[in-house]
């Protein structure tokens, strides 16, 4: 099951070596910081973007309300002169002479004009910012010219095309004449009055873009930096008061235009107007099929976040000072009893356990310090203990020295012994006393607890010598290894003769006949298994506990139970001694040791 503390405790643990790296003081600052800091900056930023989100949508429905306003003003401005396009194209005059001007005299021609003049000089300049009225033919031979303006001949077959194309017979859009006056053309086509399949020729009123921008939108400011136009269908530009912003050019064509909604949902957006983000606000002048639109600098919507900016700033600098000096504050109050500390570590290191911190307080480095001072308590014990027991052991080398003399004294006696003994002719009481010599003095003088397994052998084959003066040929011994580099293995001392004595005393059958006993030792990979088996009268395997606790005496004092203690002391449960018999069938011990080489006694 997925227990998360530990988790997250596990990967906490696993970053804390990167952490160690770094000193406590920069630790403290770093988290310090990350702490106080972190969360200004986010509040900031966070206070900013909903700011200027909020700004944004109240200033873009603002400056759409002004433009709706402004669109409803020009819609009404260009009726006017709709209204008088359609006055002038039914008025006789116009009707009865466009069909026959071509067949008109010169003379005929200029009475047409004077006549037109004086009809129509009362509707014309009732509108101030009418700056031409021309009245032409299908040919393009004009009736009548009030200004008697030039403009391209290009142009003109441009705008008497795009009446075709437009919808109500009325195309608005912009005109340069030759001398560089911006006019806002608005082109009509004259039909017939008694039949509107049939047409006549053309009319154009021409007006002022200076005139109409004062009267529409001039006076209207969205902000600082923001500028306001008109676009026809096609992205020019129709009417400006930015001097940036030219007349007939395609201002903004891929930046502005080609973003505006298609379908005149009139919704705002921001892009990069002359590399600056501009929030770009449009309404839909329907009559004219122009796009009046409006521009506003992000700069100007954002202008008062700058006086929020630096008060940013500044409470940034102070929190960053007051958690700088808050961290120097705590790691002083680390740093300083971690210090004394260490001095107090080392003048234990030097040995000056005499000395003591003082007063403890209650954290952290007080529970060590008091831990530390406990500690040093136990080390001084453990320092008398020492003295002491390294005391005793002198004392009792002394004596183990002097009690050596005794040992020396018997063993001469041993050998005088021996050699009377084969003086005399008696070889049995010679080998005994000489085994009995060998045995003692491995037990004596040999202190090791660890010997080889040759000595272990030989210390067995003594012992059975000395076992035949008292049981003659009632049993026979055998030892034998696979391999004769087993015989350098280390063994504990005395593992083989309680096993083999247990054999010679409680093998033997009533009908006398000798026991035999073999000693087989066998390498296992890296174990050594010891087999002591005997073809005696067995014994009850329920009653094996009892045996093998038992404290009959022995020679070297030691039973069966405590060698098989002695080996799993020394090497471990998995190592230690078997005993397997029945009734009639023998009995069989399976001991199971390390391999362990001399130059690895050492280790264990």
């Amino acid at each position: 099951m997925f227990n998360g503390n530990n988790f997250f405790r596990s990967r906490l643990g696993s970053a804390s070596p990167i952490l160690r790296r770094i000193s406590i003081k920069n630790r403290l600052l770093a988290a310090f910081l990350i702490t106080s800091l972190l969360p200004v900056l986010f509040v900031a930023f966070y206070s900013n973007y909903k700011y200027e989100n909020s700004i944004t949508e109240k200033i873009s429905a603002s400056t759409q309300q002004v433009l709706n306003e402004l669109a409803q003003n020009m819609m009404r401005e260009l009726e006017q002169y709709e209204t008088l396009s359609e006055a002038i194209i039914i008025n006789k005059s116009i009707q009865g002479a466009l069909p026959k001007f071509e067949e008109m005299t010169d003379f005929q021609k200029n009475n047409l004009r004077s006549t037109l003049s004086e009809e129509l000089a009362q509707q014309i300049f009732r509108l101030s910012n009418i700056a031409n009225v021309v009245i032409f033919t299908n040919e393009g031979q004009p009736i009548f010219d009030l200004g008697f303006e030039w403009y391209p001949d290009i142009r003109l077959d441009q705008l008497t095309d795009s009446v075709e194309s437009s919808s109500g017979n009325a195309s608005w859009t912009y005109l340069r004449t030759y001398r560089g006056a911006n006019r806002i053309a608005l082109t009509r086509a004259v039909y017939a009055e008694d039949n509107l399949n049939r047409k006549l020729g053309y009319i154009m009123i021409l007006i002022d873009e200076k005139v109409f921008s004062r009267n529409t939108y001039s006076h209207v400011e969205l902000g600082q930096g923001s500028r306001i136009y008109v676009a026809d269908k096609n992205g020019f530009v129709v009417s400006s008061v930015a001097p940036e912003i030219e007349q007939g050019s395609d201002y903004g064509q891929n930046e502005i235009f080609a973003k505006l909604n298609k379908e005149h949902k009139n919704e705002a957006f921001y892009t990069q107007v002359n590399d600056r983000k501009t929030l770009v606000v449009s309404s839909y002048i329907r009559s004219a099929d122009w796009e009046l639109i409006g521009l506003v600098p992000h700069s100007f919507l954002v202008s008062e976040l700058k006086e929020m900016r630096g008060n940013i700033v500044f409470i940034c600098l102070l929190t960053l000072m007051l958690s700088g000096g808050l961290a120097m504050w705590i790691y002083f109050s680390i740093h300083s009893p971690m210090r004394l500390l260490l001095q107090y570590a080392n003048q234990i290191r030097l040995g000056q356990l005499e000395t003591k911190i003082g007063n403890s307080y209650p954290d952290e480095m007080g529970k060590l310090t008091e831990t530390i001072d406990k500690m040093v308590e136990q080390l001084k014990l453990l320092i008398f203990q020492v003295e002491s027991e390294q005391q005793a052991k002198r004392d009792a080398e002394l004596k183990m020295l002097q009690a050596q003399i005794n040992p020396h004294f018997l063993f001469n006696t041993l050998n005088s012994l021996k050699w009377s003994a084969m003086m005399s002719g008696n070889e049995t009481v010679r080998q005994g006393i000489e085994s009995l010599s060998e045995l003692l003095r491995n037990t004596i003088l040999v202190k090791e607890e660890l010997i080889p397994l040759e000595m272990e052998i030989d210390n067995l084959l003594h012992y059975a010598t000395i076992q035949r003066i008292r049981y003659g040929d009632s049993f026979k011994l055998s030892c034998a290894m696979s391999d004769d580099e087993l015989y350098a293995c280390l063994v504990p001392k005395f593992i083989l003769q309680p096993i083999v004595e247990n054999s010679i005393l409680h093998a033997g059958n009533e009908d006398g006949r000798r026991v035999g006993i073999r000693v087989e030792g066998v390498r296992e990979g890296a174990t050594l298994k010891i087999v002591i088996a005997d073809d005696g009268k067995g014994f009850d395997m329920n009653d094996a506990q009892n045996r093998k606790s038992s404290s009959h005496a022995k020679l070297s004092g030691i039973g069966i139970g405590n060698v098989d203690e002695r080996i799993r002391l020394h090497f471990g449960a998995a190592y230690g001694l078997v005993t397997r018999s029945a009734p009639n069938e023998g009995t069989e011990t399976e001991i199971k040791l390390p391999i362990l080489a001399k130059e690895e006694r050492s280790d264990v």
